[in-house]
């Protein structure tokens, strides 16, 4: 029964992305108006709040070019950290549904911490990051985007990234 399914599931999706167009626009509209926001919890009384708007324009049939704007909040025992962040992207959808994304960003912004046995401290944060990467967005007016991007200017002493990889999840809506 489990192969059964499987097969079927397998057949459905293979049948469905045979219906996407290469090169089709997945919208008739030419502007994009979305973005991401997170909230998290956690250990040593962790708290992050992240807002990340973007505004997309349909250069070309397959190309997709916009400018992201965001804010990140980050709070611990001893610490708290704000960081703006701006840049450019492009989006290449090879099939409708499937990009490959550049993506530029400034992050400018201030960590504040208490030292230990020692008065509070500051650091100013101004780094850049270009991110290479790929996913999926939902065809339609209002779409669903997911994937991952590596940051190619990741160093192992960031003041921002412990890694180079980084998620990407969204909403968007055609105009």
């Amino acid at each position: 029964m489990n192969k059964f399914l499987f097969v079927l599931l397998l057949s459905v999706s293979t049948l469905s992305f045979s219906q996407i167009g290469v090169g089709k626009s997945s919208y008739d509209n030419k502007w994009r108006f979305g973005g991401g926001m997170g909230l998290g919890f956690g250990s040593n009384d962790y708290f992050g709040l992240n807002i990340s708007p973007f505004v997309g324009y349909e250069i070309a049939p397959s190309l997709e070019g916009g400018i992201t704007a965001g804010y990140q909040y980050s709070k611990w025992k001893y610490s708290k950290q704000n960081l703006f962040s701006v840049g450019p992207y492009l989006n290449y959808y090879p099939i409708q549904s499937l990009f490959v994304r550049g993506h530029y960003e400034h992050f400018t912004g201030k960590h504040k911490y208490d030292q230990l046995g020692g008065a509070p401290a500051e650091i100013d944060i101004d780094e850049d990051a270009l991110w290479v990467g790929a996913g999926y967005r939902s065809p339609g007016k209002i779409s669903f985007y997911t994937g991952i991007m590596y940051n190619v200017l990741h160093k192992d002493d960031s003041k921002i990234f412990s890694t180079g990889l980084r998620p990407i999840v969204g909403v968007s809506v055609g105009f």
